[in-house]
């Protein structure tokens, strides 16, 4: 037990990822890194992974890649103070991406919309024409029976109803309970269960800051997955962009832009695959 607690961070990543059985060049393919950053890591040199913290993102991935507990190692690194914030790579897009596009899916969405519309209002108007004809014979039938003299004793009992007619003065109750129903209107209380509601667009908390120095596409998602921005950037220009972290951001031209995260720059190049730089800052 004492051994382990003596072992470096590196020491212990190496021993987990021999454990099993995983390869080097495995290792970082599935964690989207080059062979030299896990070998930087395995060795304990994380100033070579650039600022501590892209260090402290390498080895958390690392360390739940190998199903280690990412907190005790960085609570142990050495040259990787804590920071509050954490970068991770992004996985690479999919090919196939266009097919859960929210633009795909609202095009489909609006093509089947017009396309039932018209249906609908055709149906609803020839229900009108096929229902409209159908009293006309039962006028017809009704006026068949007209002619029977039977009817003639029904005067008699006219008189009859005239007598319930009076008693139809209890309506006058029915106004009183009609002010009781208002009455009980005033359970508007859920006006004031939406009060503590206000506090939710403050959860925002992080603030980004771009400079681009040559045009540059650019999409950035806040922890929701909400698009914060999604567009292209000419150059000389620059872009401030506030939420709640995560964030992850796609950056083109990269090597030609500049990123802070709350004030603090962010080196990008550790994150460059030919000219694009996918990451995710974490709080």
């Amino acid at each position: 037990m004492s051994e382990q607690v003596q072992a470096s961070v590196g020491q212990i990543l190496r021993e987990a990822r021999e454990a099993q059985g995983l390869a080097l060049e495995n290792a970082a393919i599935r964690l989207h890194l080059m062979q030299r950053q896990i070998e930087a890591m395995e060795a304990d040199d994380f100033a070579s992974l650039g600022q501590p913290v892209f260090a402290r993102g390498f080895v958390r991935n690392y360390a739940r890649l190998l199903g280690l507990a990412p907190e005790g190692l960085l609570a142990r690194m050495e040259g990787a103070p804590a920071e509050p914030a954490t970068v991770s790579p992004l996985p690479t897009p999919s090919s196939r991406s266009w097919l859960t596009s929210p633009w795909l899916l609202l095009l489909l969405l609006g093509a089947l919309l017009l396309g039932a519309i018209p249906v609908a209002l055709y149906w609803w108007l020839n229900s009108d024409v096929e229902e409209s004809p159908a009293p006309a014979p039962v006028q017809h039938s009704r006026a068949a029976p007209a002619p029977v003299p039977v009817p003639a004793a029904a005067p008699a009992v006219v008189p009859a109803p005239a007598m319930e007619v009076p008693l139809a003065a209890p309506p006058a109750v029915l106004p009183e309970a009609a002010p009781a129903e208002p009455a009980a209107v005033p359970p508007a209380v859920p006006a004031d269960a939406g009060a503590p509601a206000a506090p939710v667009p403050g959860a925002a908390k992080g603030a980004l800051h771009l400079e681009f120095g040559a045009d540059s596409w650019t999409e950035i998602k806040d922890a929701s997955g909400n698009m914060l921005l999604r567009k292209l950037n000419t150059a000389g220009s620059s872009v401030d962009v506030s939420g709640t972290p995560p964030f992850n951001l796609v950056i083109g031209n990269a090597a030609q832009a500049k990123l802070t995260y709350n004030g603090r720059p962010i080196d990008l190049k550790p994150f460059v695959d030919v000219t694009v730089a996918r990451f995710t800052l974490e709080e």
